[in-house]
């Protein structure tokens, strides 16, 4: 699990997958990380997440009550983003879908976001 702090925020890269057979070592990280840094405000980057169990979502409610602050969860991918939002995750933590890299190259017109993650070319 990797780290980093600037201004502040303290970061913490969530990578593969958190289930029931790696829950308890992320847990272990992530409130060794917390307590390194108990005054940063901590984002979670799930942008290399590919899976959430029950088990992970347990750590992260864990992880939010000891913070006792909001607690976000950035760059997350569709498929995971389901899973924060079927199990009502994303009314308990401030979850943001990952954006998807579009390229307009070689197309003349106006690029008009319809939504967060669309875009269209006119």
């Amino acid at each position: 699990m990797r780290t980093t702090l600037s201004n502040g925020k303290l970061t913490i890269l969530l990578e593969r997958r958190v289930d029931s057979g790696s829950a308890e070592q992320t847990e272990r990280e992530l409130f060794a990380a917390v307590e390194s840094e108990p005054e940063s405000v901590l984002v979670l980057d799930a942008g290399d997440l590919e899976y959430i169990s029950s088990a992970g979502l347990r750590v992260l409610m864990k992880l939010r009550k000891q913070i006792r602050t909001p607690l976000s969860v950035i760059k997350v991918l569709p498929e995971v983003y389901d899973i924060f939002d079927v199990t009502g995750f994303t009314e308990l933590l401030e979850v943001h879908k990952r954006l998807r890299n579009i390229s307009a190259e070689g197309v003349n017109g106006k690029v008009y976001r319809l939504t967060q993650d669309e875009m269209i070319k006119a």
